[in-house]
C-alpha cells in the first residue's frame, strides 16, 4: 500500500492531457469495456477530443473540473467532477491498473469530498454501469468501500448496459 502522503492531488492543467489519456488507457482494456461503456465515451482516451472540450485551467465544457493524482511527479489517476447546487457529481475516476488498490482512488475521492464539505454541499453523487447480464462494473465495490450507497435503481440506457446511481450523504 502506498502511503497517502506519497500521493499529491492537484488541479489538472491543459499540458496534462497526454498523461491523462495515457492513464485512461492504462486503467482498463478495450475488451474490459465491452458491455459496460458507450462508444462515444472515449473522450479521455483521445487527446484531440479531450483538447476540444478543455476550456481553462482544470475546466472542461459544461463546468466539469479535472483533478489528478501524482506519485513521484507522474500522473497515476484522475477524477472528473462537477459542482451542482446542493451536491457534487463525480463523473469519472480512472487509475492506472498498476496503481489500483494502492489508495490513489481513495485520495482523489476524499479530496473532492473535502471540497464539497467546505462548500456546504449536502451529498456526492456518482454512478457506474451494469452489463446486460446484470454484472456491475469493477468500480461498484470501490464506491461501496468509499461509503457510497447504491440507490437500488437500474437506469436503462440506449445501449446494452444500465446505469447504477450512488449517493453519499455528507455531514
Amino acid at each position: 500500500m502506498i502511503r497517502v502522503n506519497e500521493i499529491k492531488i492537484r488541479d489538472a492543467r491543459r499540458e496534462d492531457i497526454p498523461s491523462i489519456v495515457h492513464t485512461c488507457k492504462a486503467s482498463t482494456t478495450q475488451e474490459e469495456l465491452i458491455g459496460f461503456s458507450a462508444p462515444e465515451w472515449g473522450t479521455f482516451r483521445d487527446a484531440n477530443q479531450l483538447r476540444g472540450i478543455w476550456t481553462t485551467t482544470n475546466r472542461l465544457k459544461d463546468d466539469y473540473e479535472v483533478i489528478v493524482a501524482e506519485m513521484k511527479r507522474q500522473i497515476v489517476g484522475f477524477l472528473v467532477f462537477k459542482r451542482e447546487i446542493e451536491f457534487l457529481y463525480i463523473d469519472l475516476i480512472d487509475i492506472r491498473k498498476s496503481e489500483q488498490g494502492k489508495g490513489v482512488g481513495r485520495a482523489l475521492v476524499e479530496h473532492v469530498e473535502n471540497l464539497a464539505i467546505k462548500e456546504g454541499l449536502t451529498s456526492i453523487e456518482t454512478d457506474t454501469t451494469e452489463n446486460a447480464q446484470g454484472v456491475p462494473w469493477k468500480s461498484y465495490d470501490f464506491w461501496l468501500k468509499m461509503g457510497f450507497r447504491d440507490t437500488g435503481e437500474r437506469l436503462k440506457t440506449k445501449w446494452d448496459f444500465k446505469t447504477i446511481p450512488f449517493v453519499k450523504q455528507l455531514n
